[in-house]
């Protein structure tokens, strides 16, 4: 028999939520789609998030003491918090995000018993990713695309952990707030500089999550450099607009180099390489080598390449 497929766009929203895996906490933004299905690590049905929750893989609270990883920005070790869920408000919470998606509440999703069972025996877990997008005129529904990452902001005297989205056209919007905020990248280089957009704590800092509660951090595990954020934000809005990341330039030059190891190639890689955020660097190479070769190259010549 052929085999066809076809694929179809399903909007939807987010919330944080926190992942429970082999004893470390992450937080995530948990995609909730028109159709009923949720993505937290794996794309599941209502059934499936009830069972997700009662399993303590998702949840909306960290213990105090314990660390909370937030994927791009660092680790913090919780205080003190003050959670606006417990696991039977949360779900009910994700579903209520669902209705407002879908006031009918028609056309949602169920994994069958056969679906669920070809998925085990073929060891397939959907996780699809999700794509930030805008409206830019309703007649047509014309959109344009986005990508983003989370960071910590002051805003009207409080801090709050927000998701930061650049869209195609420069735009760049600031999700999680009290009210959402705009801001051109001109904007951001001051909010950098200021300390207005930030990554990292000295003291024990009070941060507001909205749609999960008011956690304080008493200390920092690690986290990114701010200015390193701002640089992806320039990468990403270059990858928005078809151009090459410093990332996807440096991989370049690196290829360049192993073809004609010549001091005007190093030279450029060295330029290419020193340009990719810091927090990137390790992105340059696969899982194992990561960007071993390239400080090499750069930083130890000398020594022989390992194949």
């Amino acid at each position: 028999m052929q085999k066809i497929r076809r694929t179809r766009e399903i909007e939807g929203t987010t919330t944080p939520g926190i992942i429970h895996n082999g004893g470390q906490h992450f937080l995530i933004s948990v995609q909730i789609y028109e159709d009923g299905m949720v993505n937290c690590w794996e794309l599941v049905d209502l059934k499936g998030l009830k069972q997700k929750i009662e399993d303590q893989w998702l949840g909306p609270d960290v213990p105090n003491g314990e660390n909370l990883s937030i994927h791009g920005l660092g680790a913090y070790r919780v205080e003190q918090a003050n959670w606006t869920y417990n696991n039977n408000s949360y779900y009910g919470h994700i579903q209520h995000k669902i209705r407002v998606l879908n006031p009918e509440f028609h056309n949602i999703y169920e994994i069958t018993p056969r679906q669920q069972q070809l998925m085990d025996a073929r060891r397939v877990s959907h996780s699809p990713k999700a794509t930030d997008f805008a409206v830019v005129q309703e007649l047509f529904y014309q959109t344009i695309t986005g990508d983003g990452f989370s960071i910590f902001m002051k805003y009207e005297g409080r801090n709050y952990l927000v998701n930061m989205v650049v869209y195609e056209d420069g735009r760049v919007a600031i999700y999680n707030l009290p009210s959402l905020v705009e801001a051109s990248m001109d904007e951001l280089v001051i909010w950098f500089r200021e300390g207005i957009l930030f990554t990292t704590i000295e003291q024990p800092t009070v941060i507001s999550i909205l749609d999960l509660g008011e956690v304080t951090f008493s200390e920092e595990i690690y986290a990114e450099k701010a200015e390193d954020k701002y640089l992806e934000l320039l990468d990403l809005h270059r990858k928005l607009k078809g151009e090459r990341s410093t990332s996807e330039e440096c991989r370049h030059a690196y290829h360049m180099y192993l073809e004609d190891p010549s001091e005007f190639n190093r030279a450029r890689l060295k330029e290419t390489y020193e340009s990719v955020p810091e927090h990137q660097r390790m992105y340059l190479g696969d899982m194992d080598t990561k960007d071993v070769d390239y400080q090499r190259i750069l930083y130890a010549p000398e020594e022989k390449r390992e194949v």
